[in-house]
């Protein structure tokens, strides 16, 4: 009796449920809780379960006491037509047994799982790492366990993700080094330390962090600003001595040759300025290696040779050659000097001045050119005579003047004349 108002009271529930709850009920038990499940109503979802977990536990006893009482029923019956009767009935009461079975273990499964879920939802609704460590402790073997460990992670690495900073996130490897998501971490903490020595800005950070990390994303990054760390400073203080130093420290940086071209043009730079015959020296004594070498070597040269230029005597040309044999003015000195030493005796233009010259400037480029005139002087009185007589005497008394051949054949001539006459 008992047990039959406690049927009546469940029913009465379900049709409350069905009434009270926001949601089209009566589409079958485990759909009205799957739906109130959905919604929320988790209560409700568990009680509609319950509620025919029981009708269907009434109904498998009422089954199973019928196919008792059929059984029973047969051993008493001789009549085949009524043992045919009740082994009929027998098979349907076996057939709604099996339905009744199947429609119990729908409802055990749903009951079971949202069971399960009302257990899980309080921890879940908590969300934080102590509800979902004591959950998973006390209910091993829930089917949300795998559920509450991931978002147990998550909650982990959360705070760690948030700071970014690398004291933290070393902290949670170590902390927790089963946690999913440690390679994330460390992919984050090596940004993190990247971006810290980066933020520093000097080549020992950077230097540092290759050597910590030579194969993560960041290392091409690192080894452009590295570059640039080490060149930098040296750029902006712009001194030949701050880029001998850079040589000096970095002699494989791509910036060697920028910073070795910048620091010899400054090397050169004041003495440049200064224009004097002493800086050029010094400078060509002290960089003999600078490109601007020749330039100063020019310039030195050029400024030596000035004072000498603008007096424009040979005595000075003469003087300037002896002091600077190597300057690079010489030979134009030693051409001046020539032409100088040579115009009063071309201007003269006599044999006896011609060969003063030659003794007193046997050096002389112009030489040649009085040897030669002194022949066509010995030669022109000759030569305007014509004459075989004045011809053969020119020949006896010259006999080493290249105008000597220009006889001979001016002789051979008159005698072809002569015969021809004949």
């Amino acid at each position: 009796m008992a047990y039959g108002k406690t049927m009546v009271f469940t029913m009465v529930l379900i049709a409350f449920i069905a009434v009270a709850a926001p949601v089209k009920l009566l589409a079958g038990p485990v759909e009205d809780a799957k739906q109130l499940q959905d919604a929320g109503s988790y209560q409700a979802a568990y009680n509609i379960l319950s509620a025919a977990k029981a009708k269907l536990d009434v109904r498998f006893r009422k089954n199973t006491s019928l196919m008792k009482a059929q059984i029973s029923a047969l051993d008493r019956i001789n009549n085949n037509d009524e043992m045919h009767r009740i082994k009929a009935k027998n098979d349907q009461l076996l057939s709604e047994r099996k339905a009744i079975r199947a429609e119990q273990t729908k409802v055990n499964n749903a009951l079971e799982e949202i069971s399960s879920t009302m257990v899980y939802l309080p921890y879940k609704e908590k969300d934080t790492v102590k509800a979902y460590s004591q959950f998973i402790k006390k209910y091993p073997d829930s089917p949300f366990g795998g559920e509450a460990e991931s978002r147990m992670m998550d909650l982990q690495f959360a705070p760690y993700k948030e700071s970014g900073t690398p004291e933290g996130l070393q902290e949670f490897i170590a902390k927790y080094p089963d946690n999913p998501h440690v390679p994330e971490a460390q992919k984050i903490l090596g940004g993190a330390i990247f971006e810290s020595c980066k933020n520093k800005g000097t080549p020992g950070a950077m230097e540092e962090y290759l050597a910590k990390y030579p194969d993560s994303a960041h290392t091409a990054e690192a080894k452009v600003l590295l570059v640039s760390f080490q060149y930098d400073p040296y750029r902006k203080t712009d001194t030949a001595e701050g880029y001998a130093e850079f040589l000096s420290k970095y002699p494989e940086n791509p910036n060697a040759d920028d910073a070795r071209a910048r620091m010899e043009e400054l090397q050169f730079a004041p003495y440049k300025e200064m224009n004097s015959i002493e800086g050029y020296r010094e400078f060509v004594n002290k960089y003999p290696e600078n490109p601007f070498f020749k330039e100063a070597k020019k310039d030195l040269d050029d400024l030596q040779y000035q004072p000498y230029r603008e007096q424009n005597t040979a005595a000075q040309y003469a003087e300037f050659l002896e002091k600077h044999p190597d300057n690079l003015n010489a030979g134009d000195a030693k051409t001046r000097m020539d032409d100088l030493q040579y115009q009063p005796y071309n201007k003269m233009n006599t044999i006896e001045g011609y060969e003063e010259f030659i003794t007193t400037y046997p050096e002389n480029s112009h030489v040649e050119d009085a040897t030669f005139l002194i022949e066509d002087i010995e030669y022109a009185p000759f030569k305007k005579d014509g004459s075989k007589k004045a011809l053969e005497k020119f020949i006896e008394n010259f006999p080493t003047n290249r105008h000597v051949q220009d006889a001979r054949t001016a002789l051979e001539k008159q005698s072809a004349a002569t015969k021809k006459t004949k």
